[in-house]
């Protein structure tokens, strides 16, 4: 969730909605953004693509050297950017903690789809702030509800409700000790009726 809606969040409080914060935190906030010479999106944007480009080169120099260059690369380049005045302070931090939770993600593919995703909620929060992160949340859970692999629902066993399976959900035993198929997997093939 931090990984998606972090740098979203931040773009939509900062753009539309200051109000929320606290006033002393409102004015520092204001502070920091006050010198950057554009829009919040872009200062994301800027920061997200060093972040992508640096976990890329870290990927494909051999492996001593890649450690160095994640490290020492964004100790550099997010001082000398900040210094520059390209970038805020906060958006460094937030891009660190977005980057850095992403790294929670335990699968690639996921891992993979959560870093596009932060894309199109960025454009959202700048264009309608909160209320755009809703309607992309909710464009998001409706693909979400559509997909199904090998004839499960992503969703289920909650979406097609079974509540016999929710102890699957919680606590799952080892594959060698299941028994019984479940209700809603088969590959049974329908008929399909003749005209005449």
């Amino acid at each position: 969730m931090i990984a998606i809606y972090l740098p979203s969040f931040y773009i939509a409080v900062v753009s539309f909605h200051s109000e929320i914060l606290p006033i002393e935190i409102s004015k520092k906030v204001k502070l920091a953004i006050n010198d950057i010479p554009y829009r919040p999106i872009f200062e994301a944007i800027i920061m997200e693509l060093f972040i992508e480009l640096i976990r890329e080169a870290s990927i494909r120099l051999p492996k001593p050297i890649g450690q160095t260059i994640g490290v020492v690369g964004g100790l550099i380049i997010g001082d000398a950017i900040v210094k520059a005045g390209l970038v805020s302070n906060l958006m460094v931090i937030v891009v660190a903690l977005t980057a850095i939770s992403s790294f929670v993600v335990p699968t690639l593919e996921m891992n993979t789809s959560i870093r596009i995703l932060r894309f199109p909620f960025m454009a959202a929060a700048a264009i309608f702030g909160f209320f755009g992160m809703a309607i992309g949340t909710i464009v998001l859970l409706i693909h979400l509800l559509s997909l199904s692999s090998l004839r499960q629902p992503y969703f289920a066993p909650f979406i097609p409700l079974d509540t016999s399976r929710f102890i699957d959900v919680f606590f799952r035993t080892p594959y060698f000790k299941f028994h019984k198929q479940q209700k809603t997997f088969s590959f049974r093939m329908k008929k399909k009726g003749r005209k005449s």
